[in-house]
């Protein structure tokens, strides 16, 4: 078959599911927009807004969203609905789904539209905005600095050693709040990716999230010092890299003047320190909260060697929790995706140039689709089979996070970690144990009581 044949065929693949797309009133279209995308919006796609949480969450923004995105589905079934004379398309069907994010490198372009412009503020050639020959030869890079084929990453033991470390040494009282937790990642951060000598290196840190602060705006974007600073700074890491760290790993991997080597590692510092550190510290929360849950936590780590990365990988209940956490209140609320090129999705044809959505706070808790959509159950990621295209807190297809089994692994152990020293109680917000959790959660606002044990 030559070329451009393949091409066309690729081109005219057809969803797995052949539900289709309904067409969305007006009304049906404003209101998804305004409870599933703007919300979104207002509280920073890259860097959450401490005064927009708060607020999203005293009027409950995402269980509105929940609501309006539920009724639309029964009303139309299918894989999803086209908003707007078919310029938007929100999926819900996990066949479409699954289409759309297996060829995000090809047909379904993560490198456009407004999210993209917003990233490219301070990561322009990072993986996640890649597609092609580019994602082609970034991919393959960072899976291997990141240990994701991996069920334990080359340098567990010494990763799993610093949040040990860390922890140890947290200046706690009787009260642990976000500020605390956000600094121990950012600790963690620093020092797993750059090594020990830059762990007061916290300029680095606050360069991105300025940075990322800068890129919720969307618009009037372009490299500013706080940029050229910031990538100036990684690159003398990168030339002065300690053993047993991410940086140490690049010379070891193959890789090319396309892969950007410099401009992947911003993507890697604020999943680990801004998304994991929100997810953990959500997880940490809801075992807690459940005496029932915590005993169980517990159990597991019971003689266990906490420092062992094997020994963490092995505590899948653990595991489950956050991946709960993770379901139950998404960091990512949206996935935002481009038509490349003309396709056939859900049995209909989708020009090129239409926008796809992929709302997260809905599909993860899909009260028609979701078995026990809002209550936390950590048996429900008990080895799955195969992956469930409704969840996408950590992605999946070709833009998954390359980082997914690190990312557990770090998560696992801070809150471990944090068990194992330190009595802890849920001051706020009030989560049922065993109930129906919240729609939102505030972790900004989340406070414990602790106590050394």
């Amino acid at each position: 078959m030559s070329a451009t044949k393949q091409q066309s065929s690729v081109r005219d693949t057809v969803a797995a599911g052949t539900g289709g797309l309904a067409d969305a009133s007006l009304k049906e279209a404003l209101a998804v927009l305004g409870t599933g995308v703007v919300p979104a919006l207002v509280r920073g796609l890259f860097a959450p807004r401490r005064g927009a949480m708060k607020l999203l969450t005293r009027v409950d923004a995402d269980g509105r969203a929940i609501s309006v995105l539920t009724g639309v589905r029964r009303r139309h079934g299918g894989e999803g609905v086209r908003l707007l004379g078919g310029r938007l398309i929100v999926l819900w069907g996990a066949d479409a789904i699954r289409e759309v994010l297996d060829r995000s490198a090809e047909l379904y372009a993560s490198d456009a539209g407004a999210k993209a412009k917003g990233m490219s503020h301070f990561q322009p050639d990072a993986l996640t905005l890649s597609r092609g020959p580019d994602w082609r030869d970034r991919r393959p890079f960072n899976e291997a600095v990141l240990g994701s084929r991996e069920r334990v990453h080359p340098d567990g033991r010494r990763f799993v050693e610093v949040v040990a470390d860390e922890v140890d040494r947290m200046p706690l009282g009787q009260i642990l709040e976000w500020r605390d937790w956000e600094r121990l990642f950012d600790l963690i951060t620093l020092r797993v990716i750059f090594g020990d000598r830059a762990r007061c290196d916290q300029r680095l840190t606050g360069l991105l999230e300025t940075l990322m602060r800068q890129g919720n705006r969307l618009v009037g974007l372009r490299p500013n010092d706080d940029y050229y600073e910031l990538y100036g700074a990684l690159e003398r890491h990168v030339r002065d890299a300690q053993p047993g760290t991410l940086l140490a790993r690049l010379d070891e991997e193959p890789h090319s003047d396309r892969t950007r080597v410099v401009q992947q590692i911003p993507h890697w510092m604020f999943a680990m320190r801004d998304t994991l550190g929100a997810n953990a510290y959500r997880a940490l929360a809801a075992v807690v909260a459940d005496g029932a849950v915590e005993r169980r936590v517990r159990e597991d780590m019971i003689g266990a060697d906490l420092c062992d990365p094997r020994v963490l990988d092995g505590m899948s209940y653990l595991g489950g929790c956050l991946h709960e956490a993770m379901r139950l209140w998404p960091t990512t609320p949206l996935l935002a995706r481009e038509v490349a090129y003309d396709v056939t999705l859900a049995g209909e044809r989708v020009p090129a140039g239409t926008q796809i959505l992929i709302l997260n706070v809905f599909n993860h808790r899909d009260p028609d689709h979701v078995d026990d959509a809002d209550r936390l159950v950590p048996e429900r990621w008990r080895a799955p089979e195969t992956p469930d295209y409704r969840f996408n807190h950590l992605s999946n297809g070709s833009q998954d996070c390359p980082g997914g089994p690190l990312v557990l692994l770090l998560g696992k152990a801070a809150i471990a970690q944090m068990l194992a020293r330190w009595t802890l109680r849920l001051k706020e917000p009030a989560l049922p144990a065993g109930g129906p959790m919240p729609a939102m959660f505030d972790f900004y606002s989340a406070r414990f009581s602790a106590r050394r044990r």
